[in-house]
């Protein structure tokens, strides 16, 4: 009973790292945070810094919570890029 409790956490923890990766890749990628809802706020280079320091930090146990926000943030990008070529138009 006990391994078989310590690989579902082993395993909840590993998923969550992989959200954190993806999280973290795309707010580098598009400037998005997970709590942005797809507008783009300009951010102090502390900020950027203390977000990535608590995501790496906290989203691997509290991924779950936040799984609709994960999986909505390529939905923000596309809106967001879609918004960005209106606006040179």
């Amino acid at each position: 009973m006990e391994s078989l409790l310590s690989l579902f956490f082993r395993g909840y923890l590993i998923l969550g790292a992989a959200a954190t990766l993806y999280v973290i890749v795309y707010f580098f990628l598009s400037g998005l945070t997970l709590f942005d809802q797809g507008k783009k706020r300009p951010m102090p280079l502390r900020y950027q810094c203390s977000y990535i320091f608590i995501m790496c930090l906290m989203m691997p146990v509290f991924y779950l919570i936040f799984i609709e926000e994960i999986l909505s943030l390529p939905r923000h990008y596309q809106a967001q890029k879609q918004k960005t070529a209106k606006s040179y138009l």
